[in-house]
């Protein structure tokens, strides 16, 4: 689990998301995406996948998801 969590905006009349591991973090990717296919986005997979494999930190990961959602232009939110 993440110190802190990466909350994102989902949409217009959608609730927002909490993502506090690798795991959701790959699963964001994976499934809902602006599709945008960047390098940050590419890394993102990978390092979330290392996390996951314990070949890297959870607190690389995080970063490396909060890079591919400022490359896809997602909305970022302050942790309540």
């Amino acid at each position: 689990m993440w110190e802190e969590p990466v909350v994102i905006s989902m949409g217009k009349d959608q609730p927002n998301r909490s993502v506090q591991t690798s795991i959701e973090a790959l699963r964001v990717l994976d499934g809902w995406w602006q599709k945008v296919d960047g390098p940050a986005f590419q890394n993102a997979i990978n390092v979330c996948i290392a996390a996951i494999r314990n070949e890297t930190s959870d607190e690389n990961a995080r970063a490396a998801f909060v890079s591919a959602l400022s490359e896809g232009g997602v909305v970022l939110l302050p942790v309540e």
